[in-house]
Protein backbone atom coordinates (compact mmCIF):
# COMPACT_ATOMS: atom_id res chain seq x y z
CA UNK A 1 0.00 0.00 0.00
CA UNK A 2 0.87 3.53 -1.21
CA UNK A 3 1.25 6.26 2.09
CA UNK A 4 1.68 9.87 0.86
CA UNK A 5 3.38 12.29 2.95
CA UNK A 6 2.11 15.86 3.54
CA UNK A 7 2.93 17.91 0.66
CA UNK A 8 1.62 15.83 -1.91
CA UNK A 9 4.63 13.53 -2.00
CA UNK A 10 3.56 10.26 -3.78
CA UNK A 11 5.56 6.92 -4.69
CA UNK A 12 2.90 6.43 -7.15
CA UNK A 13 4.80 7.45 -9.87
CA UNK A 14 7.96 5.16 -8.86
CA UNK A 15 6.09 2.02 -9.41
CA UNK A 16 3.13 -0.06 -9.57
CA UNK A 17 2.18 -0.11 -5.98
CA UNK A 18 -0.61 -0.67 -3.33
CA UNK A 19 -2.51 2.28 -1.94
CA UNK A 20 -2.24 3.98 1.64
CA UNK A 21 -3.45 6.73 3.74
CA UNK A 22 -2.21 10.15 1.90
CA UNK A 23 -2.20 13.71 3.50
CA UNK A 24 -3.18 17.13 1.79
CA UNK A 25 -4.16 20.24 3.38
CA UNK A 26 -7.92 21.78 3.69
CA UNK A 27 -9.28 23.27 0.63
CA UNK A 28 -9.45 27.23 0.10
CA UNK A 29 -12.03 28.47 2.80
CA UNK A 30 -14.70 30.51 0.80
CA UNK A 31 -15.47 33.32 3.46
CA UNK A 32 -13.72 34.64 6.59
CA UNK A 33 -15.90 35.37 9.34
CA UNK A 34 -15.20 38.81 11.07
CA UNK A 35 -17.62 38.28 14.02
CA UNK A 36 -21.03 36.85 14.87
CA UNK A 37 -22.51 38.84 12.45
CA UNK A 38 -20.03 40.43 9.49
CA UNK A 39 -18.97 37.36 7.03
CA UNK A 40 -16.87 38.56 4.38
CA UNK A 41 -17.01 36.31 0.64
CA UNK A 42 -15.24 36.23 -2.01
CA UNK A 43 -17.98 36.71 -4.73
CA UNK A 44 -18.35 40.50 -2.48
CA UNK A 45 -15.85 42.37 -3.96
CA UNK A 46 -16.92 45.24 -5.01
CA UNK A 47 -18.79 46.12 -1.78
CA UNK A 48 -15.30 45.41 -0.48
CA UNK A 49 -13.80 47.88 -2.53
CA UNK A 50 -16.61 50.44 -1.55
CA UNK A 51 -14.92 49.58 2.22
CA UNK A 52 -11.02 49.31 1.95
CA UNK A 53 -10.50 48.45 5.73
CA UNK A 54 -12.99 45.83 5.91
CA UNK A 55 -11.46 44.65 2.37
CA UNK A 56 -7.74 44.67 4.08
CA UNK A 57 -9.31 43.15 7.79
CA UNK A 58 -11.11 40.57 5.74
CA UNK A 59 -8.23 39.24 3.15
CA UNK A 60 -5.90 39.00 6.46
CA UNK A 61 -8.47 36.93 7.91
CA UNK A 62 -8.68 34.37 5.29
CA UNK A 63 -4.88 33.77 5.03
CA UNK A 64 -4.90 33.33 9.01
CA UNK A 65 -7.59 30.94 8.43
CA UNK A 66 -6.15 28.96 5.94
CA UNK A 67 -2.79 28.92 7.72
CA UNK A 68 -4.80 27.41 10.84
CA UNK A 69 -6.70 24.95 8.98
CA UNK A 70 -3.80 23.90 6.80
CA UNK A 71 -1.49 23.51 10.26
CA UNK A 72 -4.88 21.58 11.84
CA UNK A 73 -4.95 19.17 8.71
CA UNK A 74 -1.07 18.56 8.72
CA UNK A 75 -1.43 17.61 12.23
CA UNK A 76 -4.21 15.33 11.97
CA UNK A 77 -2.69 13.52 8.90
CA UNK A 78 0.47 13.56 10.50
CA UNK A 79 -1.31 11.80 13.22
CA UNK A 80 -3.50 9.25 11.41
CA UNK A 81 -0.14 8.34 9.18
CA UNK A 82 1.74 7.05 12.45
CA UNK A 83 -1.08 4.97 13.86
CA UNK A 84 -2.04 3.54 10.66
CA UNK A 85 1.87 2.61 10.75
CA UNK A 86 1.69 1.63 13.70
CA UNK A 87 -1.47 -0.36 13.40
CA UNK A 88 -3.57 1.47 15.15
CA UNK A 89 -6.51 1.62 12.96
CA UNK A 90 -8.88 3.45 15.08
CA UNK A 91 -6.36 6.38 15.95
CA UNK A 92 -5.75 6.34 12.45
CA UNK A 93 -9.22 7.06 10.91
CA UNK A 94 -10.25 9.31 14.32
CA UNK A 95 -7.64 11.61 12.73
CA UNK A 96 -8.93 11.50 9.17
CA UNK A 97 -12.22 11.53 10.33
CA UNK A 98 -11.16 14.83 12.17
CA UNK A 99 -9.85 16.29 8.77
CA UNK A 100 -13.18 15.59 7.06
CA UNK A 101 -15.42 16.98 9.73
CA UNK A 102 -13.57 20.23 9.23
CA UNK A 103 -13.76 19.85 4.94
CA UNK A 104 -16.74 17.43 4.19
CA UNK A 105 -15.87 17.53 0.34
CA UNK A 106 -11.99 16.40 0.65
CA UNK A 107 -11.47 13.91 -1.28
CA UNK A 108 -8.22 13.04 0.06
CA UNK A 109 -9.69 12.41 3.38
CA UNK A 110 -12.33 9.86 1.72
CA UNK A 111 -9.61 7.61 0.42
CA UNK A 112 -7.36 7.93 3.62
CA UNK A 113 -10.59 6.27 5.49
CA UNK A 114 -10.82 4.28 2.60
CA UNK A 115 -7.79 2.91 3.03
CA UNK A 116 -7.53 2.06 6.55
CA UNK A 117 -10.86 0.81 6.65
CA UNK A 118 -9.50 -1.76 3.56
CA UNK A 119 -6.61 -2.66 5.50
CA UNK A 120 -8.92 -3.66 8.85
CA UNK A 121 -10.77 -5.49 6.11
CA UNK A 122 -8.42 -7.65 5.17
CA UNK A 123 -6.79 -7.84 8.62
CA UNK A 124 -10.14 -9.02 10.10
CA UNK A 125 -11.14 -10.60 7.24
CA UNK A 126 -14.48 -8.41 7.68
CA UNK A 127 -16.52 -8.03 4.53
CA UNK A 128 -18.41 -5.21 6.70
CA UNK A 129 -14.98 -2.99 6.22
CA UNK A 130 -14.27 -4.01 2.88
CA UNK A 131 -17.76 -2.65 2.08
CA UNK A 132 -17.80 0.60 3.75
CA UNK A 133 -14.03 0.93 2.50
CA UNK A 134 -15.46 0.14 -1.29
CA UNK A 135 -17.57 3.26 -0.19
CA UNK A 136 -15.68 5.92 0.56
CA UNK A 137 -13.40 5.11 -2.49
CA UNK A 138 -16.38 6.03 -4.38
CA UNK A 139 -17.05 9.04 -2.67
CA UNK A 140 -13.47 10.32 -2.75
CA UNK A 141 -14.20 9.77 -6.23
CA UNK A 142 -17.25 11.50 -6.67
CA UNK A 143 -15.78 14.42 -5.22
CA UNK A 144 -12.30 14.40 -7.38
CA UNK A 145 -13.34 12.58 -10.73
CA UNK A 146 -8.81 12.75 -11.51
CA UNK A 147 -8.47 11.34 -7.78
CA UNK A 148 -5.93 8.66 -9.16
CA UNK A 149 -4.79 7.06 -6.08
CA UNK A 150 -8.60 6.53 -4.80
CA UNK A 151 -9.22 4.71 -8.71
CA UNK A 152 -6.31 2.51 -7.98
CA UNK A 153 -7.96 1.44 -4.18
CA UNK A 154 -10.99 1.06 -5.76
CA UNK A 155 -10.12 -0.96 -8.64
CA UNK A 156 -7.93 -3.00 -6.65
CA UNK A 157 -10.13 -3.32 -4.04
CA UNK A 158 -12.33 -4.66 -6.87
CA UNK A 159 -10.14 -7.33 -8.12
CA UNK A 160 -9.07 -8.91 -4.79
CA UNK A 161 -12.73 -9.86 -4.13
CA UNK A 162 -13.34 -11.46 -7.42
CA UNK A 163 -15.36 -8.37 -9.36
CA UNK A 164 -12.92 -7.87 -12.38
CA UNK A 165 -15.13 -7.31 -14.65
CA UNK A 166 -16.14 -3.94 -12.24
CA UNK A 167 -12.70 -3.47 -12.15
CA UNK A 168 -12.46 -2.49 -15.52
CA UNK A 169 -15.60 -0.92 -16.09
CA UNK A 170 -14.20 1.47 -13.04
CA UNK A 171 -11.28 2.21 -15.49
CA UNK A 172 -12.90 2.37 -18.72
CA UNK A 173 -15.46 4.65 -17.03
CA UNK A 174 -12.90 7.02 -16.25
CA UNK A 175 -11.31 6.67 -19.65
CA UNK A 176 -14.15 7.36 -21.38
CA UNK A 177 -15.43 10.40 -19.07
CA UNK A 178 -11.58 12.08 -19.64
CA UNK A 179 -10.40 11.09 -23.23
CA UNK A 180 -7.68 13.84 -23.06
CA UNK A 181 -6.04 12.59 -19.69
CA UNK A 182 -3.11 10.19 -19.77
CA UNK A 183 -3.99 9.17 -16.15
CA UNK A 184 -6.47 6.19 -16.35
CA UNK A 185 -4.82 4.74 -19.90
CA UNK A 186 -1.88 4.54 -16.85
CA UNK A 187 -3.77 3.20 -14.05
CA UNK A 188 -5.22 0.47 -16.75
CA UNK A 189 -0.94 -0.21 -17.76
CA UNK A 190 -0.12 -0.77 -14.30
CA UNK A 191 -3.30 -3.70 -13.61
CA UNK A 192 -2.28 -5.25 -16.90
CA UNK A 193 1.32 -5.27 -15.52
CA UNK A 194 0.36 -6.76 -12.33
CA UNK A 195 -1.43 -9.90 -14.02
CA UNK A 196 1.99 -10.14 -15.98
CA UNK A 197 0.87 -8.94 -19.47
CA UNK A 198 3.50 -6.19 -20.28
CA UNK A 199 3.01 -6.89 -23.78
CA UNK A 200 -1.10 -4.97 -23.47
CA UNK A 201 0.94 -2.50 -20.64
CA UNK A 202 3.88 -1.31 -22.67
CA UNK A 203 1.12 -0.41 -25.56
CA UNK A 204 -1.11 1.35 -23.37
CA UNK A 205 1.54 3.05 -21.79
CA UNK A 206 2.80 4.50 -25.42
CA UNK A 207 -0.87 5.38 -25.79
CA UNK A 208 -0.56 7.26 -22.75
CA UNK A 209 2.58 9.60 -23.94
CA UNK A 210 0.76 9.95 -27.18
CA UNK A 211 -1.48 11.54 -25.18
CA UNK A 212 1.15 13.55 -22.76
CA UNK A 213 4.37 12.92 -24.16
CA UNK A 214 6.23 14.49 -20.50
CA UNK A 215 4.25 12.44 -18.47
CA UNK A 216 6.61 11.32 -16.31
CA UNK A 217 4.25 8.64 -14.55
CA UNK A 218 4.17 7.36 -17.98
CA UNK A 219 7.49 7.17 -18.76
CA UNK A 220 8.88 5.69 -15.39
CA UNK A 221 5.86 2.62 -15.57
CA UNK A 222 7.43 2.06 -19.20
CA UNK A 223 11.21 2.40 -17.67
CA UNK A 224 9.78 -0.27 -14.82
CA UNK A 225 8.52 -2.35 -16.93
CA UNK A 226 11.66 -2.34 -19.23
CA UNK A 227 13.78 -2.96 -15.96
CA UNK A 228 11.62 -5.93 -14.85
CA UNK A 229 12.22 -7.42 -18.39
CA UNK A 230 15.89 -6.79 -18.36
CA UNK A 231 16.13 -4.30 -21.07
CA UNK A 232 18.31 -2.04 -19.18
CA UNK A 233 19.20 0.38 -21.58
CA UNK A 234 15.31 0.70 -22.66
CA UNK A 235 14.26 1.67 -18.82
CA UNK A 236 17.66 3.99 -18.73
CA UNK A 237 16.24 5.96 -21.75
CA UNK A 238 12.74 6.11 -19.61
CA UNK A 239 14.37 7.31 -16.75
CA UNK A 240 16.18 10.24 -18.16
CA UNK A 241 13.48 11.55 -19.88
CA UNK A 242 11.79 11.76 -16.83
CA UNK A 243 14.59 13.26 -14.93
CA UNK A 244 14.77 15.55 -17.91
CA UNK A 245 11.28 17.01 -17.31
CA UNK A 246 11.71 16.87 -13.35
CA UNK A 247 15.36 17.66 -12.53
CA UNK A 248 13.97 17.14 -8.82
CA UNK A 249 12.85 13.87 -9.29
CA UNK A 250 14.91 11.77 -7.05
CA UNK A 251 13.39 8.40 -7.40
CA UNK A 252 14.23 9.05 -11.02
CA UNK A 253 17.65 10.18 -10.12
CA UNK A 254 18.64 7.08 -8.16
CA UNK A 255 17.12 4.79 -11.12
CA UNK A 256 19.16 6.48 -13.63
CA UNK A 257 22.38 6.22 -11.78
CA UNK A 258 21.11 2.39 -10.60
CA UNK A 259 20.70 1.67 -14.24
CA UNK A 260 24.11 3.69 -15.76
CA UNK A 261 25.74 1.36 -13.14
CA UNK A 262 24.62 -2.08 -14.08
CA UNK A 263 25.06 -1.39 -17.97
CA UNK A 264 28.63 -0.35 -17.24
CA UNK A 265 29.57 -3.42 -15.07
CA UNK A 266 27.56 -5.77 -17.52
CA UNK A 267 24.82 -6.72 -15.18
CA UNK A 268 22.18 -7.13 -17.22
CA UNK A 269 19.68 -7.40 -13.75
CA UNK A 270 17.32 -9.74 -12.85
CA UNK A 271 14.92 -9.67 -15.84
CA UNK A 272 12.46 -10.87 -13.68
CA UNK A 273 8.47 -10.10 -14.08
CA UNK A 274 6.29 -9.18 -10.67
CA UNK A 275 2.77 -10.09 -10.83
CA UNK A 276 0.61 -9.27 -7.99
CA UNK A 277 -2.70 -10.98 -9.82
CA UNK A 278 -1.35 -13.98 -10.35
CA UNK A 279 -1.32 -15.71 -13.79
CA UNK A 280 -5.10 -15.26 -14.81
CA UNK A 281 -6.23 -13.13 -17.70
CA UNK A 282 -7.53 -10.07 -16.84
CA UNK A 283 -11.09 -9.31 -17.75
CA UNK A 284 -9.97 -7.35 -21.20
CA UNK A 285 -10.68 -3.88 -22.01
CA UNK A 286 -9.25 -3.10 -25.79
Amino acid sequence: MLLRLVGKISNVDERFSKNKPISSGCLAMGTAKLNSTITISFIDLGNLCRHPLAFVIGLAMLVISNFGCNATTQRQNIAGRAAFERGQHAQAINAFQQVLNRDPKNADAYYNLAACYYDMGKTKQSKQFVDQAEQLYRQAISHNGQHVDAHRGLVGLLIETQREKFAFDVLEGWRQRNPQSAAPIIELARVYQEYGDNTRATDLLADALKIDGRSTRALKAMGHIRELQGQNQLALDNYRRALQINQLDQNAAAKVASLQNLIQTGNAGSGTTQQRYGNSAPYLVR
